[in-house]
């Protein structure tokens, strides 16, 4: 299957010519060229917590820290994939038809649009994953999980 490139480029108003030097390097937040994340967990403590990395156009990049038996409640997304990288612990995202994925420290996620997902850290130790997804990262909520029998208060999409 062929991809075509240019309703995406379409879409992308911010283009440049040719190479040119970094145009932004802030010392916190989005825009930092060069991300430590020993020193973000060092810093923003015992989880949860959640520290938006990159932020651009086409990018959100977020550190998410979550403890034992935490997690997100259920949701999916109607126009971009999301994938993430796990950086500790160990994760189990829970999936639209009865679907589980285990996963630990090393290994990469990838969950296609339409799919409802919720993650939950398992194990005794805080989990610690880089969320990767297309802003501006639309959640249509669910009230409940298909999965497990939690169930959450009535939520809008952000």
């Amino acid at each position: 299957m062929a991809t075509t490139w240019q309703g995406v480029n379409d879409a992308i108003a911010d283009t440049v010519e040719g190479p040119i030097p970094p145009r932004v390097d802030k010392p916190i937040g989005p825009g930092r060229l060069h991300i430590k994340v020993d020193e973000i967990v060092a810093r923003r403590g015992p989880a949860p917590w959640i520290e938006l990395c990159i932020e651009d156009e086409r990018n959100l990049g977020t550190l998410i820290a979550s403890a034992p038996g935490q997690g997100n409640r259920a949701h999916w997304h109607s126009n971009f994939d999301e994938w993430w990288v796990v950086m500790g612990g160990k994760l189990r995202w829970e999936l639209t038809g009865g679907e589980i994925i285990q996963a630990v420290k090393g290994d990469i996620v990838w969950i296609p649009r339409g799919t409802v997902h919720h993650i939950v850290t398992e194990g005794d130790e805080m989990s610690l994953r880089f969320a990767v997804a297309m802003p501006p990262a639309v959640h249509v909520w669910q009230d409940e999980c298909e999965n497990c029998d939690l169930t959450w208060e009535p939520a809008e999409p952000d």
